[in-house]
């Protein structure tokens, strides 16, 4: 888990109804990419559930 993985979780603990392309926005990742680091996170156990 990188620093970008983190400002992720941080990102859907404020609000968990964000959108994979707001949230690229504001960590520089388009939404695709956003989208596969989730389903990494979720896969990995990091996330549980947003």
């Amino acid at each position: 888990m990188d620093d970008t993985d983190k400002a992720i979780i941080e990102i859907l603990k404020r609000d968990g109804r964000a959108t994979y392309s707001s949230i690229g926005k504001r960590v520089g990742l388009s939404e695709g990419a956003v989208r596969k680091r989730i389903k990494a996170l979720v896969d990995s156990g990091a996330i549980r559930r947003f």
